[in-house]
């Protein structure tokens, strides 16, 4: 079922993103030239839940959506994270301020198989305390938003987390803390 890989070429890399192009041929015989495959690095999302069985969301600006979204607290695991639960952590803990006694990989997904090569992990975090101020990125514009599990449930399936992964990585959250 593998493709074949007649040639590949580099056609943007920066920090972010690198685009390659792939000149493939399918088992079929069928030529695809150029097939457009988006590297990305893994990325971190953590489901967060305190004493109370309330779920830390985030608030902040994206760029591509044109506005304002409600989601779940993470960003890329970097190199010097070394795995998802350390990346996990430090992205809670530099959006929202707060730590976890309990912080353990769920799944590791693909975010879109077809074109992307990274991974999205889910993180479970519980129970979270505040432990001091988020320090988010300079870029990073974020409001800490508190919610009921129920209620951070009936927001997704409403459609008021547009991250349309967060929404399945929420459930698997709540489903693993039987939240749901």
């Amino acid at each position: 079922m593998k493709w074949t890989v007649n040639r590949s070429r580099s056609v943007l890399r920066d920090r972010w993103i690198s685009v390659r192009a792939d000149d493939c041929v399918t088992p079929s015989g069928i030529e695809i030239a150029p097939f457009y495959v988006l590297e990305y690095p893994d990325w971190v999302h953590v489901v967060a839940i305190d004493t109370e069985d309330h779920i830390l969301l985030v608030r902040q600006y994206r760029h591509g959506y044109g506005g304002a979204t409600l989601e779940l607290p993470g960003g890329v695991v970097d190199a010097a994270d070394g795995d998802p639960v350390t990346a996990a952590s430090r992205e809670l803990m530099e959006e929202t301020g707060y730590t976890a006694e309990n912080v353990r990989l769920l799944a590791s997904l693909s975010p879109n198989p077809a074109t992307h090569t990274n991974r999205v992990h889910v993180v479970l975090a519980q129970p979270v305390r505040r432990a001091g101020p988020a320090t988010p990125e300079p870029s990073e514009n974020i409001t800490v938003v508190r919610v009921a599990a129920a209620e951070a449930a009936a927001r997704a399936l409403r459609g008021e987390l547009a991250h349309a992964q967060h929404v399945g990585l929420l459930m698997i959250g709540l489903k693993a803390a039987n939240l749901l």
